[in-house]
């Protein structure tokens, strides 16, 4: 069926009446347009189906691929605070260099990590690479981006304020320092840190 210009816009403005929606308790309304988290980036070269069969923590995934092989993915371009290890507020522009500053970190990692649980843990997804990095990183990891529903995994993490930008030379880094700074305008995720908000327990 063909819907005219005129009923599309109807369509739109239906949709935009309905009000958007929050990304996480207390945040501020989700104004973000839609496609805002980015298609595949250009130029990423063959893209491999895989599951999810392991959340490491999260930026970090093991995927079954389609001949039965594991693998363990490094997702590009976004570091997410640490769970298992020490964190160093410095690396996220803002967030206090005192140990509020590193609790609350630690406490949007364990809030990162289940959020990428609920979201991939189990799901088909598909793996594409960057023109600009090498496939695997030094410990053996392939450096991937995660594509879901249409959206780029990776930059929905750093749009969402569950990781910071990884200093890297992908394509997109622009585009992801962007999605960053108004996650930090907006005090989304972990960039309530920088207000010396009481670190979060997760649910």
């Amino acid at each position: 069926m063909r819907f005219s210009p005129f009923v599309a816009v109807l369509v739109v403005l239906a949709g935009c009446a309905g009000g958007a929606v929050p990304t996480d308790q207390g945040a501020p309304t989700d104004t973000r347009t839609p496609g805002e988290l980015g298609s595949p980036a250009p130029d990423t070269g063959p893209v491999d189906r895989a599951t999810v069969t392991r959340v490491v923590d999260g930026d970090t995934v093991v995927v079954r691929l389609a001949d039965g092989s594991e693998e363990t993915i490094r997702l590009l371009g976004v570091d997410t605070p640490e769970v298992e290890a020490e964190n160093t507020p410095d690396e996220y522009e803002g967030v206090p260099e005192s140990a509020a500053g590193r609790e609350c970190l630690r406490s949007y990692g364990d809030r990162a990590s289940e959020f990428v649980h609920t979201a991939l843990q189990g799901r088909e997804v598909r793996i594409g690479y960057d023109p600009n990095e090498e496939r695997r990183g030094y410990y053996g990891r392939l450096l991937a981006y995660i594509y879901v529903d249409g959206d780029q995994f990776n930059a929905r993490l750093v749009a969402d304020g569950w990781a910071r930008v990884y200093d890297s030379d992908i394509t997109e880094r622009d585009r992801y320092l962007g999605l960053e700074r108004r996650a930090q305008t907006d005090r989304r995720g972990l960039w309530a840190c920088a207000d010396g908000t009481s670190a979060p327990t997760v649910a």
